[in-house]
């Protein structure tokens, strides 16, 4: 299974993969294998084989364009990132489709010249400048980019990728004039429009910024220059009184900057030329439209010489004439002429020669354009007539004009139709032709005039003039007509204008308005003529009006009407009003500077000036507000500061429009502009160096690190891509791209070296960070530590001094220390842990068991692994023993027939030392001469001799010393006595039975055994003795011992064959040969038989053994030795384990029967058992009886790190309030490991997921691990976090979840659905009734989120707010007529004080709730009897509270005293209808209605008018004057009389009774009326700026039966004073003017205005600060 393809095949016998085909890793880079095996019984089981293909650089890198382009700013500065065209940053792309570093690819920049101006970033492939770019210098750069990568080898891009790099030009070059200075000559006499030269600048700027504008700056003295500001040509201008010379500065710009240069001009008369024309002038004509090009003149030059040419050329050049170079014809081009516009040209030509110096003449062609007709007559200031002339009388003059001149400018005049009664005279007189009838008088006729001029054909214009008949006996107006300007803003009844008109019969004349006032806005006074306002006026509804009054003679009736213009002056009561309720844009932060973001628009229903408006950026200068600019005049708004996403995301602008009034209005706009990102940042790693520890037993694809970049461009957030760049040579790791995590790879080696330096890298597609991950490869404990030999052999000094270094052994431990351990002789060694071995005591090699001391030695390394070796140590010889002679003495007889050489005895001295050290030599010492003379002892082997013969010296008994001395340095010796008896030769000496006697004893043998029975054959008393030894072989400690008299020997003491295992001694039989005693010695050897009476000795207990866990069965654990001292099989020892122990015991360790070597049965656990006892029995090989020891072996398993860290739980929950400073802590994570070496059970965390931005951290605090946030965290973003922790013990690694809540903090204030909330109601809802729901809402949530709302404002307590839905109510009954608008706020406040608010304009709807009610009531009016049928007799007057139709009144007549009376309905005028005689009736009362037009109901006034019809003889009051007239300061003190008027009647007895009353023009209430003496006195202050013009209508009532009244007006004038200060119309103006600014040049108009009257208010302007170096001037006067 697995195999893919048939990619592998397998042999069947031995089990070997091999590969059948091709393997593609881009294909399928891994196979996962299931081998089966099946034995001959048909039995089989699977396993699985991973195979992971490795890379090969197979593919060569291939871009994604074949052509990039890009653009760069000039003013772009260093290290700028190159953009597309959709503002992106430029990156050149390739892709590869191997893996790792055989795709990790390298860009650069092939040509060379390029590499000064862009480099390009070798990994991501962006391109940015290195160099200041010039776009005049290069505009365009064209080059290539080539692409490798890091494979074996490496491959390179088939094709390379074009890139066009277009530089964007700013206006950054000034014009140049082609000279400095320009000369030129001018010609007298000259003409306007002669062209005198052309200056010439150019630009290197692309084309927008290289458009030139020219002007003359300085020097044009009396403006005789003109310059045309697109050519930069020269004309003149102007002819009089030219200077000789004049020095112009001309000025060049490109709207940016600007560059000047001088142009001398030298004017000079016409030198006396050879050169003359055939006429003096020369004249022609042109027809006016005419497109036909003709040619107008020859003009001929004489006075040249024969063939030299002449040169002919326009002084003063027009597109319309044309003028050939050499012949001199001057033509039209075809351009037509309009005669109205100019009717003549001067064309002056001049004419040059070829040669110098060159003959110059000049001569003017006069060219005049003939008239078409192609004008009609306009009529101009046409009248109105009114006619009451007599016949043929010229009654007006009528004039139309035409343009064009001649027959087709001359105009007639005619009537269009025949008229009865006017004519007109063809010069436009029109006159009465035929009397009018008496009844077509007041009549209105339209007459219809002609205007006709004499073209051909002709053209005509008509009028139609009205003309109005007027009768002799109408009142006369003062005026033919009355006009006013008021204010909107005029307070209601304020007087307008007075109309007076006078009647020819000296009667009173009544007033009325007929037309022209729809709104009923105005009133006249019926009696005076004054017209008052009297509802307010709005400009932007009706700016003006044209009332028609009339003036109505009280007698007659006959009546005369005039016009009243009334302009109503605008007040600056309306601001502007934008076009949007808010603006957005959105721009990136890789706009430039001078974008345009937005175009703000805001209109104005008030007139100019009030209306202009101008924008202006306002509020609090805050960051948004240094970022951009509005255009005062345009609204535009643009760019002034570069932006940052990073810092601002989105910008809020307040924009206020000001309007042009006095004092302005203005309204503010907000306008928001969102920053989009573009890839202005580079990824940064969170840190530079990430340290990482992993075990060399971690498993592939097991986690490593997890590294963090952040990019503080938002757009990135998702884009970044890790990568290893270096340091992966082996490719032991991998990186997710996406993640950072690091983990083992698939091909990781199975040795790991000790330490890694990976150099990442992440990108976000265009920067590049890079940082280093340091991992520290934990050794694995893979192997056991080796001894470089199992067995070693050292020598050592005997005696040396304790803690003498004896050896060092090494042992090879890959990557741990090992500690070696001397399992035995550990009273007289011992190690560190560097494997050196001391002595721990004084060794004597002359011990039998310290010749070669075995050491064992183990070594454990810190994984638990052992190893083990044994070192013999050979102890050297030290000369410290001095030879021992076997006896302590020796005796010997001799006869003294011997013959010279024989030996005698040989003394034998032992030297238990070595070598040189146990070289004896012996010496015989005597103090007798004959000894020296006669015995010599062989220095070597200890043989004394004769050296003479001995006859002679019967008897004589030789005593000396031989000396042993060794070779030791120094020597060591000892002596020993020997006694030598020289018997005659007959004498016979004890013979014994053998030479020698050799036996063989058991050690065992009881005390008291008999060996043998030694017998000397001797003639005489044989006594035996032993000879006294003097070391233990030779008896010293008498073990045996014989029986004097019988020579039995036995045994004396219990032998030990461990202790001695022969001993040789002497037996002396001492006997009597007469006289004489004789001696005979014979050697004895026993050889001691072992016999089994050693159990064996472990060399330890107990023993101490480590292994560890995991290991295979059969591994070593240790070897356990005993000696025996037995010999043979008694000393033979095997070993076994103790069968009573735990089965435990049993089933995991087995010991080798010879070696004794433990091992394991299975493998151990250190988790399920960490210490094992196990008893080992050692016996030895007794024939017999066994014997046996036992011995503790403590077996220790050390832990390997097998275990994974576990989290105590999968989930952890976290909360954490958004506002929590970062370093709060969100959980505190544990996990717990099965292992218990602290190394094995350290765990490192990670957040590995579910956290891109970084706002989260763990890290171990105080011994815990806690997560913590470590960015400020916004809710109403993201409310919550899943993050994945992982954690490592450096093997193993494991998962959890953090989940953490944010919870909600009051950070985000209540936002207003509207900032104005507007609504009518009618002033007649119920209490209760819903008006509108007002509404807000708060990101936040719960509390913080809990929005109340709250009412305030003058009369909010008419009205309820529901606290939580918003809803606005009515509370209480509301009236219009008491407050007609509702200025409210609502307060729309979360949980946490955060608030915002909205305004609320509630407007009242006018309902029909008020009756009209009469000013007077009852109205008394007097009447003469003789008046006149149609005669008006007054006015009654009623008004009503309630507004449009509700306050339109209808009069009528309820009772009309049988239709004597009528009444005006719309006026209220009442009108005698029939004759009156005062003997019928002398008083009528009438009752008057009034009717309101409300809907749906109409409301009814009614009153009583009291009419009382006088006598002729009847005489009223008459006051002095008709009209009165004060004029008083404003400043006037209350109580000050101002006039007196004055009354009497012809009826003397009624002057008593006449009292005086204002009845009209005193609404306001600033005057009283004295009602007896008539003297009138201010009783309120009075103000010039609210009023300065009062009319009061004063009445003069007698005391008569009825009583009888006259009227007259009073002119209040107020005068001004100086009471009111000057106040700018902005607090905070704000002007931007380029640093290139000529001088003079405006830069902002300041206006300020005054209250005051024309006297007071002319305002002066001056700079008082902030002017250092006084660059700027202010127009004391102009406002500028």
């Amino acid at each position: 299974m697995g195999n893919i393809a048939d990619a592998f095949g397998i042999n069947p016998h031995s089990g070997s993969i091999v590969t059948q085909r091709a393997l593609d890793f881009e294909t399928l880079p891994i196979y996962t294998l299931t081998v089966q095996g099946t034995n001959m019984a048909g039995l089989s089981t699977n396993t699985t084989v991973l195979v992971h293909l490795q890379d090969e650089n197979d593919n060569w890198p291939v871009f994604m364009q074949a052509e990039y382009t890009g653009l760069v700013s000039e003013s772009a500065s260093l290290n700028s990132v190159v953009l597309t065209d959709r503002n992106v940053p430029l990156v050149i792309r390739a892709t590869d489709a191997d893996k790792e570093s055989n795709a990790l690819l390298v860009y650069h920049i092939v040509e060379p010249s390029i590499h000064k101006y862009f480099a390009i970033d070798s990994s991501t492939g962006a391109i940015h400048t290195v160099l200041s770019l010039d776009y005049e210098e290069t505009s365009t750069f064209r080059f290539t980019v080539q692409v490798h990568d890091m494979g074996t080898p490496r491959l390179f891009a088939e094709y390379a990728a074009n890139v066009t790099i277009h530089v964007i030009d700013i206006n950054d070059c000034p014009p140049v004039f082609s000279k400095p200075l320009y000369e030129a000559s001018l010609l007298l006499p000259t003409y306007k429009g002669v062209k005198v030269i052309t200056v010439n600048a150019t630009d290197a700027d692309s084309r927008a910024f290289s458009q030139v504008m020219y002007s003359i700056t300085e020097g044009n003295i009396g403006e005789k220059f003109l310059m045309d500001h697109k050519t930069g040509s020269i004309t003149v201008q102007n002819t009089t009184q030219l200077r000789s010379r004049y020095e112009l500065t001309v000025r060049a710009s490109d709207g940016r900057f600007a560059s000047f240069s001088s142009v001398k001009i030298h004017v000079k008369e016409s030198k006396e030329s050879q050169l003359k024309f055939t006429q003096d002038f020369y004249a022609a004509t042109v027809k006016e439209n005419s497109t036909e090009a003709r040619t107008l003149a020859v003009i001929t030059a004489i006075g040249n010489p024969m063939n030299e040419p002449l040169f002919y050329h326009i002084l003063n050049p027009d597109r319309r004439f044309k003028m050939s170079r050499t012949s001199g014809v001057l033509s039209t081009t075809g351009i037509p002429f309009d005669r109205e516009q100019q009717e003549a040209f001067d064309v002056v030509v001049e004419v040059t020669q070829e040669h110098k110096p060159a003959a110059v003449a000049h001569v003017v062609v006069k060219v005049t354009v003939e008239d078409q007709n192609d004008n009609a007559p306009v009529f101009v200031n046409l009248p109105t007539m009114r006619v009451d002339a007599a016949v043929g009388h010229t009654i007006r003059h009528v004039t139309a004009v035409d343009r064009d001149s001649g027959r087709n400018g001359d105009v007639h005049y005619y009537l269009k139709e025949h008229h009865e009664h006017f004519q007109i005279g063809p010069s436009g007189d029109l006159s009465l032709k035929k009397q009018f009838e008496p009844d077509t008088l007041n009549k209105q006729y339209l007459v219809t005039v002609v205007a006709k001029d004499g073209g051909n054909p002709a053209f005509s214009a008509e009028v139609i003039v009205p003309i109005t008949v007027m009768n002799k006996a109408m009142p006369v107006f003062e005026k033919p007509f009355y006009s006013a300007e008021i204010p909107e803003n005029i307070q209601v009844h304020s007087p307008v204008v007075h109309v007076q008109a006078n009647s020819p019969e000296g009667l009173k004349v009544l007033y009325s308005i007929t037309d022209g006032d729809p709104f009923s806005q105005f009133t006249i006074n019926f009696n005076t003529g004054v017209i008052n306002v009297v509802a307010p006026l709005d400009f932007e509804a009706h700016p003006a009006y044209k009332l028609s009054i009339r003036a109505t003679d009280s007698l007659t009736g006959a009546h005369a009407e005039v016009f009243v213009d009334i302009v109503v002056e605008d007040i600056n009561d309306n601001p502007p009003v934008f076009a949007q309720q808010a603006y957005a844009a959105t721009l990136s932060e890789a706009s430039v500077i001078g974008t345009s973001v937005a175009r703000v628009r805001a209109t104005d229903a008030d007139s100019e000036p009030n209306r202009g408006i101008s924008y202006h950026v306002s509020g609090n200068h805050s960051e948004s507000h240094d970022h951009f600019h509005v255009d005062s005049s345009t609204g535009v708004i643009s760019l002034i500061r570069a932006l940052d996403y990073e810092q601002v995301r989105q910008h809020r602008i307040a924009v206020r429009a000001v309007d042009g009034g006095m004092p302005p209005l203005s309204s503010e706009v907000v306008v928001t502009v969102d920053v989009t990102d573009l890839n202005d940042n580079p990824p940064l790693f969170d840190q530079q160096i990430y340290e990482a520890k992993i075990s060399e037993h971690a498993p592939h694809g097991h986690f490593v690190t997890c590294v963090k970049a952040y990019d503080a461009d938002s757009s990135d957030v998702d884009k970044l891509e890790y990568s290893i760049l270096s340091g992966n040579e082996q490719k032991n790791f991998v990186m997710d791209g996406e993640t950072g995590i690091v983990t083992l790879s698939n091909l990781r080696q199975v040795t790991l070296k000790p330490f890694y330096s990976l150099n990442i890298s992440v990108s976000d597609g265009v920067f590049r960070s890079s940082a280093q991950v340091h991992v520290t490869v934990v050794g694995g404990n893979l192997h056991s530590p080796v001894f470089l030999q199992n067995e070693y052999e050292v020598e050592l000094a005997e005696n040396a001094p304790v803690h003498t270094l004896v050896t060092a052994v090494k042992a090879r431990t890959g990557m741990l220390a090992f500690t070696a351990t001397s399992l035995t002789t550990s009273d007289r060694f011992y190690t560190n842990e560097r494997g050196q071995v001391f002595t721990l005591e004084k060794l004597d090699r002359e011990i039998p068991a310290e010749k070669v001391i075995p050491v064992r030695l183990m070594a454990k390394d810190a994984g638990g692994k052992v190893a083990f070796c044994t070192v013999n140590v050979i102890l050297t010889d030290d000369n410290d023993n001095a030879p021992q002679f076997r006896a302590t003495r020796y005796e010997v007889n001799i006869g003294s027939d011997a013959p010279k050489g024989t030996s005698i005895i040989k003394v034998l001295a032992s030297d238990a030392d070595e070598g040189s050290n146990a070289d004896v030599a012996y010496a015989l010492e005597a103090d007798s001469e004959s000894v020296q003379e006669n015995l010599e002892i062989h220095k070597l082997s200890g043989v004394i001799t004769t050296k003479e013969s001995l006859i002679g010296l019967e008897d004589e008994v030789f005593t000396f010393f031989v000396r042993a001395v060794d070779n030791g340095a120094p020597p060591k010796e000892s002596v020993v006595p020997v006694y030598v008896k020289v018997l005659p030769p007959e004498t016979r000496l004890p013979k014994f039975s053998e030479p020698f006697y050799t036996y063989t004893v058991s050690e065992d043998m009881p005390i008291g055994t008999e060996i043998d029975l030694i017998r000397a054959e001797h003639s005489g008393t044989v006594l035996y003795s032993l000879v006294k030894g003097n070391t233990p072989e030779s008896n010293r400690d008498e073990f045996f011992v014989i029986d004097r008299q019988s020579g039995r020997l036995k045994l004396e003491k219990s032998l030990d064959h461990e202790t001695t295992k022969w001993y040789q001694f002497a037996i002396l039989a001492r006997g009597a040969h007469g006289d004489r005693e004789v001696v005979a010695s014979v050697d004895v050897s026993i050889q001691v038989k072992d016999a089994n009476d050693n159990s064996p000795v472990l060399e330890s207990n107990p023993y101490e053994a480590f292994i560890v866990e995991n290991q295979p069965a059969g591994s070593r654990v240790i070897q356990v030795r005993a000696s025996d001292l037995d010999s043979g099989a008694n000393g033979q020892v095997m070993y076994s384990l103790d069968q009573s122990q735990g089965v435990d015991v049993i089933e995991s360790f087995a010991i080798n029967m010879e070696t004794g070597w433990i091992t394991t049965l299975r493998e151990l656990d250190h988790e399920k058992r960490d210490r094992y006892q196990v008893k080992v029995v050692a016996s030895d090989h007794g024939e017999k009886v066994q014997l046996s020891s036992t011995a503790m072996v403590d077996v220790t398993v050390t832990d390997v790190n097998d275990s994974p860290p576990r989290f105590t739980a999968e989930i952890y929950k976290g909360t954490v309030s958004e506002d929590d400073p970062p370093g709060c802590v969100i959980a505190i994570l544990s996990s717990t490991d099965a292992d218990s070496e602290e190394i094995n059970r350290q765990v490192t965390y990670y957040i590995t997921g579910g956290d891109p931005l970084g706002q989260f951290a763990v890290e171990n605090i105080q011994n815990e691990w806690k997560v913590y946030v470590k960015k400020p965290l916004d809710r109403e973003k993201r409310d919550n976090y899943l993050l994945t922790i992982t954690a490592t013990d450096g093997t193993f690694s494991s998962k959890a979840i953090v989940e953490v809540k944010v919870l909600d903090a009051n950070d985000n204030s209540p936002v207003c659905e509207k900032t104005l909330y507007s609504d009518t109601i009618p002033e007649d809802a119920f209490p209760g009734k819903l008006i509108m729901q007002v509404s807000a809402t708060d990101a936040d949530i719960r509390s913080n989120a809990e929005i109340t709302y709250t009412l305030f404002g003058p009369g909010a307590e008419k009205f309820n707010l529901n606290p939580d839905t918003g809803e606005l109510k009515t509370l209480a009954p509301l009236d219009r007529e008491e407050q007609a608008v509702y200025n409210l706020l609502v307060k729309a406040a979360d949980g946490g004080g955060r608030f915002c608010q909205a305004h609320v304009l509630l407007t009242l709807e006018d309902v029909n709730d008020n009756a009209p009610e009469f000013s007077a009531d009852p109205h008394t009016i007097t009447v003469f009897e003789n008046t006149e049928p149609g005669t008006l007799l007054t006015r009654v007057q009623a008004t009503d509270a309630d507004a449009g139709l509700n306050r339109k009144i209808a009069y009528s007549l309820v009772n009309s005293a049988d239709g004597h009376f009528s009444i005006d309905e719309l006026s209220g005028i009442i009108q005698l209808e029939k004759p009156l005689d005062r003997e019928l009736q002398a008083v009528y009362t009438l009752t008057v209605k009034a009717v309101d037009q409300g809907v749906p109901r109409r409301l009814t006034a009614t009153g009583t008018v009291v009419v009382s019809v006088l006598d002729i003889n009847d005489n009223p009051p008459v006051f002095e004057y008709r009209e009165y007239g004060a004029s008083v300061s404003e400043d006037v003190l209350v109580g000050t009389e101002i006039l007196q008027v004055y009354a009497a009647s012809r009826d003397i007895e009624a002057n008593a009774d006449i009292t005086y009353s204002i009845i009209s023009g005193n609404e306001h209430g600033k005057f009283s009326i004295d009602s007896k003496t008539g003297a009138i006195f201010i009783i309120e202050n009075l103000d010039y700026e609210s009023s300065h013009e009062y009319y009061l209508t004063v009445e003069a009532t007698d005391g008569g039966t009825p009583s009888l009244s006259d009227v007259a007006t009073v002119n209040v004038n107020v005068t001004d004073i100086n009471d009111n200060t000057p106040v700018f119309s902005q607090d905070t103006y704000t002007a931007v003017v380029s640093e290139d600014a000529v001088l003079e040049q405006p830069v902002l108009t300041v206006m300020a205005d005054d209250a005051d009257g024309p006297l007071n208010s002319h305002i002066h302007y001056s700079i008082i600060d902030g002017n250092q170096g006084n660059p700027f001037t202010i127009d004391p006067a102009r406002e500028k």
